[in-house]
């Protein structure tokens, strides 16, 4: 008998947990569609006019994530980073943009919220309701729109919305910059999520053949065709966990050979390394999470996403995590080096640089965690 009041009572607190969780994530859910036409648009996101309702939003979102207990659900999803990585994460998005740099803020702001929402609608009851609550919110402009299901991680909407942005140009409120942004995230689609080179290859044939596209725009697409379709042989590699000395010869070799300045339309070769670099290591990451080489990868991860930062990149949340999580080891300096360059950068405007308290607090610490353990 005691067994089974046992088993009621732990029944009765998991209930109550699940029912808590509910309630914090519908919570997070209302703040992130308060949140929605800001997302989408950098103009919106940097208006004065919008700033409290921002800032607002943020703070709130940034103490939910505090209540909800990330960990078990992470740890299902097969993303290698912490709950408190992703909290702290949040935090520095309110601090920085209350500092005044709203579109560094709105970057990492898109970037963690992809995590996130990749980990968060896996749960039918989520996902559900996320999609019910977006239905009744799509935003008048396209583009805008597939913004916003990039950032959510859903694809297979954005996509097409991207593709009738470049062959609509120049309708539907589209920018040139707007058509830059969509071959972008093409580029991140088809070769970081999909493996698709192919697929690039005749999305970007699409695209060019809109021939209001200005002329250096339209050659740019037909050389980043070339290489997707000069690409489509060549596997992504895959290692298994016992092979930690190939998987590092593989990602130092594509840095050193392929990996030179930042990735630009520009640069399609580079482009593509980039990318199936960040896709492969990410992949070894999921499947192996608790490999030896978990923070060189972390490292590694930063150093080729930080190539391509006008796609979504993460680069600061895996630096973060190497130092907090892999302190003893031998690349934990170069990721606190570069974490801190890049918080540094983060508040520096023309009035100079001023971090807040808070987050020079943070830095100290990790400072000290690197110090004490190397």
């Amino acid at each position: 008998m005691r067994k089974v009041l046992l088993l009621l009572l732990l029944m009765g607190v998991v209930a109550a947990t699940q029912s808590e969780v509910k309630v914090y994530m519908d919570q997070m859910l209302e703040q992130i569609f308060v949140l929605k036409p800001f997302i989408a648009s950098d103009a919106s996101f940097e208006d004065p006019d919008n700033s409290a309702q921002i800032s607002a939003a943020l703070t709130q979102m940034a103490q939910l994530s505090g209540k909800i207990k990330h960990e078990e659900m992470i740890s299902k999803s097969g993303f290698a980073v912490s709950g408190a990585a992703l909290q702290q994460q949040l935090e520095e998005v309110v601090s920085v943009f209350d500092n005044g740099n709203k579109g560094y803020a709105l970057w990492t702001l898109r970037s963690t919220l992809g995590v996130c929402m990749a980990c968060h609608t896996q749960l039918p009851a989520v996902s559900t309701r996320f999609t019910a609550m977006n239905a009744d919110q799509v935003l008048a402009n396209p583009f805008e729109e597939a913004e916003f299901l990039f950032v959510i991680r859903n694809f297979d909407a954005a996509m097409p919305l991207y593709s009738k942005a470049i062959t609509g140009y120049p309708g539907d409120e589209v920018d040139i910059s707007d058509v830059e942004q969509a071959i972008y995230r093409q580029l991140y689609y088809y070769l970081r999520v999909a493996r698709d080179p192919l697929g690039l290859a005749v999305a970007l044939q699409d695209g060019a053949a809109n021939t209001q596209l200005p002329a250096r725009l339209r050659e740019q697409m037909e050389r980043l065709r070339a290489a997707a379709l000069s690409a489509q042989d060549r596997v992504y590699p895959q290692f298994t966990q016992s092979q930690t000395a190939e998987v590092r010869q593989y990602a130092e070799s594509m840095m050193n050979e392929e990996l030179v300045g930042d990735v630009s339309l520009d640069s399609p070769e580079a482009a593509i390394a980039a990318l199936k670099l960040s896709s492969v290591l990410y992949e070894y990451l999921n499947a192996h999470p608790d490999t030896p080489l978990k923070a060189d990868i972390l490292y590694w991860l930063s150093f080729c996403e930080r190539r391509y930062q006008s796609m979504q990149s993460l680069p600061d949340l895996y630096l973060r995590q190497c130092v907090l999580e892999h302190p003893a080891s031998p690349v934990a300096n170069q990721c606190l080096a570069d974490y801190v360059d890049s918080v540094t950068l983060a508040f520096t405007g023309s009035g100079g640089t001023h971090i807040p308290d808070d987050v020079m607090e943070e830095l100290n610490r990790m400072r000290a965690l690197v110090k004490e353990q190397q």
